[in-house]
């Protein structure tokens, strides 16, 4: 038993070492109903500067995406190109007194980002609208039921 109790210990607390982020986009559909597409395998974190924050280098590998339905994650890693794009990344960014900016990086194509932000527990919870378009995503359908434009985005990530 206090071998067990040994290896449970020792690994919590590997666990905790390399702590990572978390992502979760609220998709909603037309006509009706929403999804999640979720992540708990962000790298990275932000670093404290000044009275603010800074960042460079976050990402998630876009397979490790899933919404929770074995068709759907098909599709979405279909569209987001996975074998050729493997990482959705925030190259840098910067925030201060509950806002930031940042510039993401999805398919190659870069876009700044406007944010919010509130620091809790050791990590930045950031929350934004994206827009599918932005990143080229067009025609996202199944069964009469579409994907709407805008997506919302909510993170935590680690403050170091």
């Amino acid at each position: 038993m206090k071998k067990l109790l040994a290896l449970f210990l020792l690994t919590l607390s590997l666990t905790s070492f390399a702590a990572r982020g978390s992502l979760k986009i609220v998709v909603n559909l037309s006509p009706a109903g929403s999804f999640e597409i979720t992540s708990k395998k962000v790298k990275g974190s932000v670093k404290r500067q000044g009275s603010g924050f800074v960042t460079s280098g976050l990402s998630v590998k876009a397979k490790t995406l899933v919404t929770g339905l074995e068709l759907r994650d098909d599709h979405l890693h279909k569209k987001l190109e996975v074998k050729k794009y493997k990482k959705i990344e925030i190259l840098k960014g910067n925030a201060s007194g509950g806002k930031g900016q940042a510039i993401i990086q999805i398919k190659d194509i870069k876009k700044k980002v406007n944010f919010a932000y509130k620091e809790s527990g050791g990590k930045l919870n950031i929350k934004f609208p994206l827009s599918l378009k932005d990143f080229n995503f067009s025609g996202i359908n199944y069964a009469g039921v579409g994907v709407k434009d805008r997506v919302v985005v909510s993170a935590a990530i680690p403050i170091k």
